[in-house]
């Protein structure tokens, strides 16, 4: 079970027995990648299928960013891509036609990654998956133009550096979006 912070001097998620950040990741990826069969299925049901709704509410919040074909997007700790294809479904006409740049998901638990990339083999989708640290991005500075994350961020060990990654890798006028 992931524990909320106990006090300000967290800086971020803590499942219970982590002392540090490095444990904390690695037991938070240990976890999702335990689950990662499942995570679809129990989504929908603690959720009540809301999540469904509240990512398409999220994406239709960037719907102007969305529309540019040159915008770039990235879904930070994607996990099985629900946001990702969210994103995706308001993009102008196919990924990939006519200069449209396809939406890149990433996630730092590659069994998360594998469902996400079949989903989009599944529906013909032009997204883009990658592995992913979200307190370290291969990403140069500057270089997306939107920056999203649905559910992810709460489990960051550190939530200052993910911000300050966020940060570093939008576009100067670039939004962030935190489900």
């Amino acid at each position: 079970m992931i524990a909320a912070p106990k006090s300000p001097s967290l800086p971020g998620t803590r499942p219970e027995g982590s002392r540090d950040e490095r444990e904390a990741s690695s037991r938070v990826r240990e976890m999702f990648t335990h689950i990662a069969p499942r995570y679809d299925f129990l989504n929908r049901l603690l959720s009540l299928s809301i999540d469904r709704v509240w990512r398409r509410r999220a994406a239709a919040h960037f719907a102007g960013i969305l529309r540019r074909p040159e915008a770039r997007v990235l879904d930070v700790c994607c996990g099985t891509g629900d946001l990702s294809f969210a994103l995706q479904r308001l993009r102008p006409g196919k990924s990939r036609d006519a200069g449209v740049r396809p939406i890149i998901g990433s996630d730092f638990v590659e069994p998360m990654l594998t469902r996400a990339r079949e989903k989009a083999r599944a529906a013909n989708g032009s997204l883009a998956f990658a592995a992913a640290d979200a307190l370290r991005l291969p990403f140069a500075d500057a270089s997306f133009d939107l920056v999203t994350t649905a559910f992810g961020f709460r489990n960051l060990a550190n939530y200052e550096k993910g911000l300050r990654e966020f940060a570093r890798i939008l576009k100067p006028g670039g939004e962030l979006g935190i489900l």
